[in-house]
């Protein structure tokens, strides 16, 4: 089959999304399929195009032997909703360019979010003559709402749920990452055979990874016990609660917390740490993905925090990595995501917010050994078992050969 991804996030870029666009389209090409992906210049989270991709309007590469389109994206450091929409639509916009390109496909497969991503796809989609897949990691604009960043009542939300349910209603099929989403979804109408589960998963490929030990020396990890955030640092996510973790086990000096990322809430976050002295926090900026197997490596318990109970049909892809690294896993959250954690039995679940319970998981880590080695053990196994990113692309697979071969007998027909 010839495949084309359009998203808004590919590598070199960092992120779940990132994760999972560039996991599928790489597993595919090792089936056999021609895959190509529309995507702009990389720039995420921190909103400066990189070095070699700048003052471009178009560049192609191949990476595994995926052939990569990247187009013009407006980025600004400064991060507000005029400057998102401007990043979302100068990537719609420029991105239909690839109308002229002569390449057919036998699918389209457009990431979301961001939303407006999907009038790309709809419009190549009738282009091209190839049934559209919509991909939906977070349901938008109702996510927003959930964290409090938008009323549902208000003129935008609106606007942007009749631009959500028109995408729906001209995508031959909807992916999900979770089971809280499809229900959602069919919840408001649409058909369960039109919405199909394919979760996020753990590429194993990750644990192959040489490790670097300049990371050991750098963040001086020896002979202390790391708890590490590796990913997007921004509002959802509500890394405060680690800062809060973080003083209140100041006085234990050989317990260090790490927090790998990028993302709007970081010079925050790094203000505070500041104010309150915390000398056991230790911020690392954004780091390559290879080398978030070696935070791993030298880190002893990694943290999963989400804002707040609204986001409870979310799995964090970071749980997946860390469990499939031997890592337990102190999850600050509720929802669909607890579900793994438990069938895992990879580590402990508090309620997002609690900071005493953050507290007390840590130290149940820290100082029972017995229990800390049967959380690593049993979490890695279950995540190889249960969510290799190779059987999750063989059901995408599997589901995309069945729409291209009905399209072909409505042809015949």
């Amino acid at each position: 089959m010839k495949i084309l991804f359009i998203s808004h996030y590919f590598p070199p870029e960092t992120g779940a999304a990132t994760k999972r666009i560039y996991g599928l389209a790489k597993h595919l090409v090792k089936f056999g399929h021609k895959v190509d992906v529309i995507t702009g210049m990389p720039n995420y989270p921190n909103g400066e195009i990189q070095e070699k991709y700048r003052k471009k309007f178009f560049y192609f590469e191949e990476m595994s032997g995926i052939n990569v389109y990247r187009h013009f994206v407006f980025v600004s450091k400064r991060k507000n909703t005029i400057t998102r929409l401007l990043n979302y639509f100068s990537l719609v916009f420029s991105s239909l360019s690839f109308i002229f390109n002569r390449n057919q496909y036998d699918v389209i497969i457009t990431s979301s979010p961001p939303l407006f991503l999907g009038i790309s796809g709809v419009i190549l989609s009738k282009i091209k003559k190839a049934p559209l897949v919509f991909d939906v990691r977070d349901i938008w604009p109702g996510v927003a709402a959930e964290i409090g960043e938008m009323s549902p009542d208000s003129r935008v939300y609106k606007v942007l749920e009749w631009l959500e349910l028109f995408i729906y209603r001209n995508s031959t099929l909807i992916t999900v990452v979770t089971n809280g989403k499809k229900e959602k979804l069919i919840s408001r109408g649409l058909t369960e055979s039109k919405v199909e589960l394919i979760s996020n998963g753990f590429d194993a490929e990750f644990l192959d990874y040489q490790i670097d030990d300049s990371v050991k020396h750098e963040y001086k990890t020896s002979n202390k016990f790391n708890i590490l955030y590796a990913g997007i640092i921004g509002v959802a996510q509500g890394i405060d609660i680690i800062i809060k973790a973080a003083e209140r086990l100041i006085e234990y000096k050989d317990i260090q917390f790490l927090l790998v990322g990028n993302g709007v809430e970081l010079e925050k976050l790094k203000l505070l740490t500041q104010e309150k002295g915390l000398t056991n926090v230790v911020f690392t900026n954004e780091q390559p993905h290879e080398r978030i197997r070696s935070f791993l490596n030298f880190s002893d318990v990694a943290v999963v925090p989400l804002k707040n109970t609204a986001l409870k049909d979310s799995i964090p892809t970071k749980i997946y990595e860390a469990l499939g690294a031997g890592v337990p896993v102190v999850l600050s959250a509720s929802g669909e995501s607890e579900s793994v954690i438990n069938r895992s039995n990879g580590g402990i679940i508090t309620l997002p917010g609690d900071v005493d319970a953050l507290v007390s998981a840590i130290m149940k880590l820290y100082s029972d050994k017995d229990f800390y080695r049967n959380c690593a053990e049993n979490g890695q196994q279950y995540v190889l078992n249960n969510y290799s990113r190779g059987s999750i692309a063989k059901r995408l697979e599997a589901r995309i050969m069945d729409l291209t071969q009905n399209q072909d007998t409505r042809k015949v027909n």
